[in-house]
């Protein structure tokens, strides 16, 4: 037979069930409970216990559960205090200190300082630049406000000098190159600068009542009979206000542009506001620029894009507004066109709108970025349109078929 694992034994003392394991058979320690010294007997001496006999006539009766064997009651082990070491300081974690970091609204605000400042300082920059640049509007203007250079008229042809070989009839006297000179007088002549001489201009322009005071007042010559075929046959509507721009100087073909926005009042509606243009070439009197006048005032460009057409493409002086894309109903492959603004003036309402595919030739003009015309910007121009029925018969639209001139020169 197999040796125990264990073995089972009682105290003497406080008659405690002992279960030891066989290798401490014959060995002394204290009693787990009551502490005293007893000695593990050996696996001969211990007897076995006899098994309890169920009593087979016992009655049926609740089972009843065994109370828990109760274990001596062991103290407290003391606290083992560690062991430190010079580096147990720098080796513990710390904790990390956060910085506040402040509320919603002054994040937003210390970010968008800097980006705020560099906004300011380029906007001033560029208003530096382009206003005392060599050809800026600083110089333009103060050119515009210089008096107008007056010559005698002898200075201007050398050939009206009197010759001094030429004496009176009777064949005696002084000859007339020996006459003297009339003193200067006492008062300077009077000079107005080209700025007030083209305000003069346009204003009795307007004021004018019929065709035959204004024939001589208007750029390029036309005569009074053609001016009775336009608006200019008469009076014209009450001016509200005159607003003038800096003038733009052309030293190429000698000229000088004086641009204008003129306001008139409209029975019933808000007061119109045109651009109309007086040109000044070389010592000439100041003209207002008939072409541009009649597209926009005289109301040739409103007839032409009123209502579909089948006339030949027109040319007209407008303000244009070139923009990204084209955003309306009714026109064919929109998505595949660019759209144009015709104006009155920069702060008039729009006449019409033009299309042109962005395919072509005039949307890479407008993307040059040394282009007069850009994007979302109004200028002067000389463009051709057309009515366009080819493309989709059912939905005519307005189309860009040339852009002449990026301002208003012939």
């Amino acid at each position: 037979m197999a040796p125990a694992a264990s073995i089972i034994f009682h105290c003497p003392h406080c008659q405690v069930r002992l279960n030891v394991p066989a290798r401490l058979a014959g060995v002394t320690g204290p009693c787990p409970k009551c502490r005293e010294a007893i000695t593990a007997p050996m696996e001969s001496e211990v007897a076995p216990e006899p098994l309890p006999e169920l009593a087979a006539s016992a009655p049926e009766g609740p089972k009843i559960r065994p109370e828990p064997r109760q274990l001596p009651e062991r103290g407290h082990p003391a606290p083992i205090s560690p062991k430190r070491t010079t580096t147990d300081d720098l080796l513990r974690p710390r904790p990390v200190a956060y910085l506040s970091r402040g509320s919603r609204e002054s994040r937003v605000f210390h970010s968008l300082l800097p980006a705020s400042f560099i906004a300011v300082a380029g906007v001033m920059v560029y208003l530096l630049l382009y206003f005392y640049y060599p050809d800026g509007p600083v110089r333009r203007l103060r050119e515009a406000q210089a008096p107008l250079a007056v010559t005698p008229r002898t200075a201007q042809n050398p050939a009206m000098r009197p010759s001094p070989s030429l004496l009176p009839a009777g064949g005696t006297g002084v000859p007339l190159g020996e006459l003297p000179t009339p003193p200067a007088p006492d008062r300077p002549v009077d000079e107005i600068s080209p700025a007030v001489a083209a305000n003069n201009a346009l204003d009795a322009f307007l004021k004018a009542k019929d065709a035959t005071s204004r024939a001589g007042m208007v750029e390029p010559e036309t005569s009074a009979q053609d001016l009775e075929k336009t608006l200019l046959r008469g009076p014209l509507a009450e001016v509200a206000q005159v607003f003038s721009d800096l003038p733009r100087q052309n030293s190429i073909e000698g000229f000088t542009d004086y641009p204008y926005r003129v306001s008139f009042f409209v029975e019933g509606r808000p007061n119109t506001d045109f651009a109309v243009l007086v040109r000044q070439r070389g010592k000439q009197a100041p003209r207002v620029f008939l072409p541009a006048f009649l597209d926009l005032v005289g109301g040739r460009l409103s007839a032409f894009t009123r209502q579909p057409n089948t006339a030949d493409p027109a040319r007209f002086h407008v303000i244009l507004e070139p923009v990204i894309g084209c955003h309306e109903d009714g026109i064919p492959s929109a998505d595949r066109k660019f759209t144009l603004k015709l104006l009155s003036s920069n702060f008039g309402k729009e006449t019409a709108r033009a299309y042109c595919s962005n395919n072509s030739r005039f949307r890479e003009m407008v993307e040059k970025p040394d282009y007069p015309i850009r994007w979302g910007i109004r200028v002067p121009a000389t463009v051709t349109i057309q009515w366009n029925h080819k493309e989709d018969p059912t939905m005519p639209y307005l189309e860009l078929m040339d852009i002449n001139s990026p301002d208003w020169n012939p």
